[in-house]
Parts: C-alpha cells; structure tokens; sequence
C-alpha cells in the first residue's frame, strides 16, 4: 500500500460510512486528472455541458458554477485527511484527480501523495496556494472574468470542507481553527474564514435546547440565481443579512432534528 492510499485508508476508518463518499470514486465516475484544467478545450466542453444542465451560455456563470463544484472536490482529501488523522494528502494538480460524471459534474476526489513538511497546516497551505495559482487563471480565461472572484469561491469551498470534515468525526471546532488557520497561511487574495454560530429557529420559535450551529459566512456567490429559473443560495451574500440569518437559524434546526 503506497503512503497516500494508507492515509486515506485510515481518514475513512475515522470517518462515518455515510460522509466517505467524496473519497471513493463513485459508480459511473472518471478520475480524472486536475491537470486537464490546462486544455483550454477540455475546459471549454466542461463550460458546454453545464450550459446544457443550466440553460444558459453566459460563460461568466458557467465558469463559477463549475468551479463552484470542482474547488470542493480536488481539495477534499488533502482537507479530510488533515482533519482525521492529522497528515495532509496532497491538493496539488499533479497528485489529485477529481471524481468526473460525464455530465461534467464532480462528486470528489482522490490524492496520490502525501505531503511532507514539520507543520501539516502550514504545508497544506503552502501546497493549496500553489494548486490555486496553476488552477484559477485558465478557469477565468475560460469564463472571461477576473480571477479574485474565483478565490473567493475556493476559500469559501475551503472552509465547508474543514466544516465537513471535523463535523464527521465529531470535533467540529478543530476542524473550524484548522480552517482559520489554512486560509491565513494561504493569504490574500483569498479571504479569511468567518464563521457565524446561530440558534434553530422551528416553526417560529426560537429553540436554544438544540444547541447553536455554526456556519460560513460567505465571502463568494455561485451566480445560480442568473441561470434561467433559479434563485439565490439560503446564504448568499446578495441577501439581506437578515434573511441570510433566518435561513440559517431555519437550516440549523433542519440540521438538528433530522436523524
């Protein structure tokens, strides 16, 4: 068993059955390499098919709505890894493959190196400001916009991973400081992780017994709500702060009731 596949075998033994599913390829996927970012034709058709599944050609929303997906999943075993058992697999371009649909959606991914160094959290951020700097310009070349955007959508993608991850194995606010700390380290132009910690609200009322649930505050917007039909995201920064928090403090009491 090579040291990446022993990492990874044992953040799955930490993690529940039902929340390792970003790290197995799943039926009917591809891994496929994140160095295929580079091919501007390759990227071209990923744009294409979302088009299709979003009925729109605006190549701006296509491009976030893509990377909206991908930056969670080439991350997710360096972040998982890091999280459960304390070493980081790698998120470079050259070690990760994203789980691919032929839809061009992308349910997760796998790392074929674990990375070295006397800091893993230092290390992990080094690695991802690196993999960030190859992976942002062609995605918005590809769309025709700036790249800051697209920064702030992967530190948001960073940050729900940490999230994920120490809620999986129970140890949510490690996993909330390895996030702070990752996103720092990284540094500008990627935001900085805010957390906000809200009370369920069910039915109208305020319900403090099931305890207060933490969430991103987001820095970036998927621009969904400029595809045909759609709206914005409970927690999109074009609410209202007041309507972002009622969506909260609703989804934090869906969260806590459900089994």
């Amino acid at each position: 068993m090579t040291p990446a596949a022993t990492v990874l075998a044992e953040a799955l033994r930490r993690l529940p059955a039902a929340e390792a599913a970003p790290l197995r390829l799943a039926p009917g996927a591809t891994a496929v390499p994140v160095t295929a970012i580079d091919d501007p034709a390759w990227l071209d058709r990923q744009l294409a098919l979302r088009g299709q599944r979003w009925r729109t050609d605006d190549r701006r929303v296509l491009a976030t709505l893509w990377w909206y997906s991908v930056s969670n999943w080439f991350q997710v075993p360096a972040i998982a890894s890091l999280v459960a058992t304390g070493r980081a697999l790698s998120p470079l371009p050259d070690d990760v493959a994203v789980h691919w649909l032929p839809d061009s959606r992308v349910t997760g991914g796998t790392s074929s190196r674990v990375l070295e160094g006397p800091d893993p959290v230092l290390t992990l951020a080094a690695a991802l400001r690196q993999a960030l700097e190859r992976v942002v310009p062609p995605v918005a070349a590809a769309g025709g916009m700036k790249e800051r955007p697209l920064w702030a959508i992967a530190a948001d993608s960073t940050a729900n991973r940490f999230l994920w991850a120490g809620r999986a194995i129970g140890d949510e606010t490690r996993a909330a400081e390895l996030a702070q700390r990752v996103a720092e380290a990284v540094g500008p132009p990627l935001p900085r992780v805010r957390w906000i910690d809200v009370v369920p609200m069910d039915d109208g009322q305020d319900r403090p017994d099931l305890g207060e649930h933490r969430f991103l505050r987001r820095a970036s917007c998927c621009l969904l709500y400029e595809a045909p039909g759609q709206g914005r995201c409970g927690a999109c920064p074009g609410r209202t702060p007041q309507e972002r928090l009622v969506r909260l403090r609703l989804a934090a009491a869906t969260r806590a009731i459900e089994p």
